[in-house]
């Protein structure tokens, strides 16, 4: 029991082979089954369904095209020389990030 491969063998009703005639037959019949069984669709109904979805897409986004958020905040005026900035961000989950933007900073190349 240990070759369960030489079992299978063994015991298979089809090992001396089927008979070419018969075998036609099976192959017809099941062919001849999922031809029946597939519904046949024309091409156009897909063409036709891509193209509404793309007008609802484009009638939707050209709706909302004029939109503003009422939340979004005007621009700041550009800070004069010598004005220090702050640009925060606050997160959702509380975290808060401040920067102090300082005009007058210059870097300096040191030689090596």
């Amino acid at each position: 029991m240990s070759d369960w491969r030489a079992l299978l063998r063994a015991h298979d009703p089809m090992s001396e082979g089927i008979e070419t005639v018969r075998a036609e037959q099976m192959r017809r019949a099941v062919l001849d089954a999922a031809r029946r069984a597939t519904p046949q669709s024309s091409p156009w109904t897909w063409r036709f369904a891509l193209a509404g979805a793309t007008v609802v897409l484009l009638a939707a986004g050209a709706g909302d095209a004029g939109r503003v958020p009422d939340d979004r905040r005007e621009a700041s005026p550009p800070a004069s020389s010598g004005e220090r900035r702050k640009v925060q961000f606050d997160t959702p989950g509380g975290t808060r990030i401040i920067w102090e933007i300082n005009p007058d900073f210059t870097l300096t190349e040191t030689a090596p």
